[in-house]
Formats: C-alpha cells, structure tokens, sequence
C-alpha cells in the first residue's frame, strides 16, 4: 500500500463510528424554545442539566427545537427554523399538546407541563419495552441506519449542538447572555421496508456535538427504539 493509499484509508476510519442500543428506548424530551422569549431560558436550563448525566443518550435524549414565531417581536433567533415551528403545530394537530407556546416540553411524543412544577418536575414514568437492536454507523458526512427488525418503519435523524451562547441585544431577553445545549441544527426522515436508512449530512459537522437517530411506525409518534451518542 503506498503512502497516500495509507493515509486515505487512515483518515477514512478515523472518520467513521458506531452508536448500538437494545432493550427499553431512551426517554426522548423534546422543548420547543426560542431565544425571544422571556419564559424559556429557565427551560433551556433544565435541559442543559441533562448534559452530564451518566443517562444520557441511552436512558434519556434531550433535544431543543428553536421555532420562529418570536423573530418578528425584537430579536431573530439564529438557531430556529421553521421547520420547527411546523414540528410544533404538527403536534398541535395530532392532539399531541393543547396548544402552540414556548417554553414547551414534549415527552415521549406527550405533553408535559411537570416543567411548571416547581416544587416536583420529574418526568413522566414510563413502561419500559424492550426493542431490538438499533444501530447508527458514521462514515464522514455518511450515516447508516439498521435496525434489527423487518417491516416499514420510519426514521429521524437529528443533529444537535452544545455550548452555544448567545447575546441578546433586543427583544424580551434583552441583555441577556443565554446559554443553549441540545439545539436541533438538522432533522432528516425517511421511510424503508427492510430497516435500512442512508443519509447524507450536506452541512459541516465542525458545529455539531451529537446525533440520535430513532425508529417509528408510519402515522405513529411512539419511539420503537432510539440510539445517540457524541460525534467525535
């Protein structure tokens, strides 16, 4: 092998990973936010307290979706998309919460106002079923997705960011230095009939932290299995 053959083959594997999780999925917290709005940084807080938890990502994945409809009151967030906010009004149609507002916590594909709770803001408990393997295979930009049971499925693929901060100059938090951990950057879908999925990240990972990847029924909000982990 000469020596660029040698290097190539080098940077390639050390571009690579590998994510696997069976038994119970992680329980998946989803928080609808944005930096507009006075109410969320205690939300983005407590979502940030997840980051050195010895669960995370095979017990708990925590992922904040910056949504839009605050830009036009002050300050344009520069972590949402309107993808987001059309996540959220998804989830409005589907009965999944009651209504569209920020700071707002969905978990395991229901509403929960625990977060209001002062005084008790566990979350929800769950019944616990085993699922088979899942596993998340980076090459590069590339990511492969198997998961260990046939039939049609879909999966989402979902990019995060950690440590961003951000000063705000105007709007509700005006002044403020925020803190965010978490941030969706990137959410991909697709369905197969075999539980394999491809998917090609088209932006730079230099600005991304972690990825988790999860499996449902079509039409369905139930997480059938998830894996996550950090991008190195």
């Amino acid at each position: 092998m000469n020596s660029l053959l040698a290097i190539s083959v080098a940077s390639l594997l050390s571009s690579g990973q590998i994510w696997t999780h069976e038994g119970p999925p992680a329980q998946v917290i989803e928080l609808f936010t944005s930096e507009g709005c006075s109410s969320c940084p205690p939300a983005d807080r407590f979502l940030s307290k997840f980051e050195h938890k010895d669960s995370l990502w095979k017990e708990i994945i925590p992922i904040a979706y910056h949504v839009d409809y605050w830009d036009h009151l002050g300050w344009s967030d520069k972590f949402a998309k309107p993808e987001y906010t059309q996540l959220q009004r998804l989830y409005y149609a589907y009965d999944l919460v009651g209504s569209i507002y920020t700071p707002g916590f969905v978990v395991d594909g229901k509403e929960w106002r625990g977060f209001f709770n002062w005084m008790n803001r566990d979350l929800p408990t769950r019944e616990l079923k085993s699922a088979e393997k899942l596993q998340l295979v980076r090459k590069g930009n590339h990511f492969q997705l198997k998961f260990d049971k046939q039939g049609n499925f879909d999966a989402t693929l979902i990019f995060l960011s950690n440590n961003r901060f951000s000063k705000i100059r105007n709007g509700e938090n005006r002044g403020r230095s925020l803190e965010h951990d978490f941030i969706a950057m990137e959410r991909l879908q697709a369905r197969s009939g075999n539980g394999n999925w491809q998917f090609d990240l088209q932006t730079d990972l230099e600005d991304i932290d972690a990825v988790v990847a999860w499996v449902t029924k079509p039409g369905s909000f139930e997480r059938i299995q998830t894996v996550a982990g950090m991008i190195e």
